[in-house]
Order: C-alpha cells, then sequence, then structure tokens
C-alpha cells in the first residue's frame, strides 16, 4: 500500500475535508490542477482515465505525470481511474503508477473479487495502493457507460473490502457520471455507515455538478475522496470556444494555452474549497 496515500487520507478523515481527484488529459490540464492546488496549499490526486492512458501510452502518460508531480509544490498522488482491463491494470502498476482504481462493476460480485484480489496481490509487491468499486454507478466515464444505477449495500460492499483487501472502496450510492438530470437521491448512510465500521477509506465518483451542501453532507459522513472529470473537460472546451470567439482571433497557440488553463485552475480551485469547507 502506498503509505504517502494512505497518510493523505487519513488525514482528510481526521481534519474533516475531502482529497479532490481530478482528471487529467494531457500536460496543460495536469498543470492547471497542480497550480490550483499550489495556491490553497492543498495536497490532490491528478488521475487519468484508462482511454486517455491507451492514447498516450502507459510509459508516456506516467512520465508526465510524474513529470508534472516533481515540480509541484505540494503532495500529489498520480492516479489511473476507472480500468476495466486486467492487463493494464497489471502494466501500470509495474510501471510506476502509484495508486489504480479497477472498476470490476460490471462483473457479478463474486468475479469483481477475484479479479480485484489478483489486482490488490500483484499491487502489494509494489508498494502501489488499489481502489475497488461495488454497485454500478450510472452515466459515461472514459468508455464505460451505466444506464442505472445499481446501488450498493452494507452487506456486499463489506464482503468487497474484507475479500479483496482494497485499499479504497467506491460504493454506488446514486451519484453519477457526466451531467445530472435534476437531484441525485444519494445514500449518505452508506457512507457514513462504511466510514465508521470500516477502516478503508470511501471514494465518491460523479462528484460534478453536485450542491455545496451535498459535498458538506459527504465531509460530514466521512468520505476521504471525491473525483471531478467532467468539470474539467468542460472549461477546457469552453476556454477554446471562448478564445476563438474573441473580436479578433489570434493565432498564437501559447496564449490560448495559458487562457486554457487558468479555465482548468479556477474550476479546481472552486472545488477544492467545497471540499474544505469544514476543514479544521
Amino acid at each position: 500500500m502506498n503509505n504517502e496515500y494512505q497518510q493523505m487520507l487519513n488525514n482528510a478523515r481526521r481534519g474533516k475535508y475531502i482529497l479532490g481527484a481530478f482528471n487529467v488529459f494531457n500536460h496543460i490540464s495536469a498543470k492547471a490542477v497542480v497550480k490550483a492546488a499550489e495556491e490553497l496549499d492543498s495536497p490532490v490526486i491528478i488521475e487519468m482515465s484508462t482511454s486517455v492512458v491507451k492514447k498516450l501510452g502507459i510509459r508516456n502518460a506516467i512520465s508526465l505525470l510524474n513529470t508534472v508531480k516533481e515540480e509541484a509544490k505540494i503532495p500529489i498522488i498520480i492516479h489511473l481511474d476507472h480500468c476495466v482491463d486486467l492487463d493494464i491494470a497489471l502494466e501500470c502498476i509495474d510501471n510506476g503508477w502509484s495508486s489504480i482504481m479497477f472498476d470490476g462493476s460490471g462483473l457479478s460480485l463474486e468475479e469483481n473479487i477475484k479479479r480485484t484480489k489478483q489486482i490488490v496481490a500483484h499491487a502489494k509487491k509494489y508498494n502501489v495502493h488499489v481502489e475497488g468499486e461495488v454497485g454500478d454507478i450510472k452515466g459515461t466515464e472514459d468508455d464505460i457507460h451505466s444506464d442505472v444505477s445499481l446501488l450498493a449495500n452494507f452487506e456486499d460492499t463489506m464482503h468487497f473490502i474484507e475479500q479483496t483487501g482494497v485499499n479504497t472502496i467506491a460504493p454506488a450510492i446514486g451519484t453519477a457520471h457526466g451531467q445530472y438530470n435534476g437531484i441525485p437521491h444519494i445514500n449518505y448512510e452508506l457512507i457514513e455507515r462504511l466510514a465508521n465500521e470500516s477502516s478503508c477509506p470511501v471514494v465518491i465518483h460523479g462528484g460534478t455538478g453536485l450542491s455545496k451542501e451535498a459535498y458538506e453532507r459527504f465531509i460530514k459522513c466521512g468520505a476521504a475522496k471525491l473525483n471531478i472529470s467532467t468539470a474539467i473537460k468542460q472549461a477546457y472546451i469552453d476556454a477554446i470556444i471562448q478564445f476563438s470567439k474573441k473580436e479578433k482571433v489570434v493565432y498564437e497557440p501559447l496564449k490560448a494555452d495559458e487562457e486554457i488553463l487558468n479555465a482548468i485552475k479556477e474550476v479546481v480551485k472552486e472545488h477544492i474549497m467545497l471540499f474544505n469547507q469544514l476543514k479544521k
């Protein structure tokens, strides 16, 4: 298990705040997340989805993220998000990722346990942190799509934790990937019970678009990590659109890059401040 990550998670639970995990897809987005965290003096998780890692190449992706981490002035964890491919998960562990999520939510519970156990056993050799998922989170993330949420329950989630030995757990609690249509019905009671009765930190997926009150309840219930992906993508594309709509288009890519970086940075800062709203 990655001891630095575990310490960050423990500090978050004790300090009444949530670690922000932000999905990035290139150098600009990764740098923007880190700059936001530096300005707020906050630890942060930079994560990549499996589809991005495939396009960049596993070694190229980790090299990019490690470069950003080495230049940072705050603690950073590099995380692989929503990996459904056992071989890719194992290869990322072999090539320097400090944390990975194996997403077996599309499998039966027992098959999910079987494959996640295999990942955990291999990860221990390299001191790599493993996140697992129970239930099926609605929406689209990476190449994974679900039209309905198959909500987790306490008994299955505890069984999964005990059988696999995962370091963090992401139960399906009613949140969704992508944009919300209406107010989600979230099982806060499950988060609180897991936080109180298990030593395994709880991760929330589908964090974009939730209210300040929802984030506050996550903190009070004991969640330790919260993923933001869609908001980063929206900020990136919106900044490109705004730059191209200026009265006089300037064909200077570095100026465009700067505006994109600043737009993402402000979105990340907004979320980190919400995650720290009850910080001791």
